[in-house]
């Protein structure tokens, strides 16, 4: 894609844009003539400088730059997804590592299914007393 040829349809709208800063140029009384092509913007009194010199190369980048920015965007929120996914995923990927590895012990050792369920409800109530007792020592 050349980016500096300027399409019939971009050129009629630059016409248009070019007539409309004339007019509004007027409206505000402001002389007629174009701003010179080397001139620093103008400062209109509300503070924002004026609107600039038509740029072929600013409207065919304009999209890509947008493009661009969301590319950023979604590639930031990506990343912080990724990161917090992470942050939960492991340990509880873990964790089930841990009950399984204690159901198959249980299991290798001998124990029946339901003596392998008498197992896991003991660890959990064992891991509710332990969490208690950290928050009894937190609150005191």
């Amino acid at each position: 894609m050349d980016l500096f040829l300027e399409t019939p349809q971009q050129q009629a709208e630059r016409m248009l844009r070019q007539q409309r800063r004339l007019i509004e140029m007027q409206m505000q009384g402001v002389a007629a003539q174009p701003p010179a092509q080397n001139a620093t913007p103008a400062v209109s009194p509300a503070g924002r400088s004026a609107p600039e010199n038509y740029s072929v190369q600013q409207d065919s980048y304009a999209q890509e730059l947008a493009f661009d920015k969301r590319r950023t965007r979604h590639r930031r929120v990506g990343q912080r997804l990724r990161t917090l996914a992470m942050i939960v995923l492991i340990p509880l990927g873990l964790a089930a590592i841990f009950l399984a590895s204690y159901a198959f012990t249980c299991i290798l050792n001998g124990a029946s299914p339901n003596e392998v369920l008498q197992h896991l409800a003991a660890l959990g109530q064992r891991l509710g007393d332990v969490i208690t007792t950290i928050r009894a020592g937190w609150e005191s």
